[in-house]
C-alpha cells in the first residue's frame, strides 16, 4: 500500500442517492518502510445541498443552513487523491460508500475499502461499543467535534493507526452474515451485546463475522444462543464484490 485514504462525510439523511453530501473530510497517509503510517493531507470541505437542513441534522453536526449556503465541495481535488490511494477507510463505510459511490466524479473509480468497525476485532480487546466517540474515549482521548467530517477522520486515524496492518488484512477476507435464526426471546441481551442486530423484515439477530472470526462465533452461539448444536444459517458476503472470485 502506498497511500491510503480516510474518509468521512456528513449528510442530510441517511438515503444513499436520495439524500445529499453536505460535508467531506478526508486524510492522506503514506506507510513507509517501517510499517508506521503518516499523515500526508488533510481536506474538508462543504457543501450547500439546496434543501433546507432538518433539525436533527443540525442538532448532530453543527452546521446551519447559513453556514452551507453557496458552498461547494471540490470534488475534482477530491478525484485527485481518491485516484492514487490503494485503499479507502471509512468508520461505520458502507454508509460513506454508499454516498461516495453515488457522485459522478467518483462513480467510474471503484476502490478498495476497509471498515474501521468490522476490519479490526475490537470486541476482542474488550471495547463494548465500536461507535467513534466511545471508542476514542476508551482510548483515552475524545473527538472535539463529533459528527464534523475531518474531526471524524482524524479521530479515526488515531485508532486504526496502531492496527493497520490487521485492518487491511482483514478487508481482503471473505465475511460472513450470520442468522440467529428460532433464536430464544430470552437470549435477545446477551445477542445485542456480542454486535448481533435485529432485522424486522426478515425477524432475525444478523451480524457479519470475518473469516478468522467465524469459528469463535459459531461456537458462542451453539453454546450460549442454542444450549447446544447451533441452528444458525450462514451466508458467505464479500465487502468489495468486485474481487469475488
Amino acid at each position: 500500500m502506498d497511500y491510503g485514504l480516510i474518509v468521512d462525510v456528513e449528510t442530510t439523511g441517511l438515503k444513499a442517492g436520495e439524500d445529499k453530501v453536505i460535508e467531506i473530510g478526508f486524510i492522506e497517509f503514506g506507510v513507509g518502510s517501517d510499517g508506521v503510517p503518516a499523515i500526508s493531507t488533510m481536506y474538508s470541505g462543504l457543501e450547500d445541498p439546496g434543501v433546507p437542513l432538518s433539525a436533527e441534522i443540525t442538532r448532530l453536526t453543527g452546521l446551519t443552513d447559513e453556514a452551507l449556503r453557496g458552498r461547494m465541495i471540490d470534488w475534482d481535488l477530491v478525484r485527485k487523491y481518491w485516484e492514487r490511494a490503494s485503499v479507502v477507510i471509512a468508520h461505520n463505510a458502507e454508509f460513506d460508500r454508499g454516498f461516495l459511490m453515488s457522485r459522478p466524479e467518483l462513480r467510474e473509480l471503484p476502490k478498495h475499502w476497509a471498515c474501521s468497525v468490522r476490519h479490526i476485532d475490537w470486541r476482542s480487546r474488550n471495547f463494548g461499543s465500536l461507535k467513534l466517540q466511545y471508542l476514542a474515549a476508551d482510548h483515552g482521548f475524545a473527538n472535539p467535534f463529533a459528527h464534523r467530517a475531518l474531526f471524524d477522520c482524524a479521530t479515526t486515524f488515531r485508532l486504526i493507526a496502531p492496527h493497520m496492518t490487521e485492518l487491511v488484512e482483514c478487508s481482503y477476507e471473505p465475511e460472513y452474515e450470520l442468522f440467529a435464526v428460532g433464536s430464544p426471546f430470552e437470549t435477545k441481551d446477551i445477542l445485542k451485546q456480542r454486535g448481533y442486530r435485529w432485522d424486522g423484515d426478515q425477524r432475525v439477530w444478523r451480524k457479519r463475522v470475518g473469516v478468522r472470526r467465524l469459528q469463535d462465533e459459531r461456537d458462542f452461539l451453539a453454546a450460549e444462543v442454542y444450549k447446544g448444536q447451533s441452528r444458525h444459517v450462514e451466508e458467505e458476503f464479500f465487502f468489495n464484490p468486485k474481487e469475488k472470485v
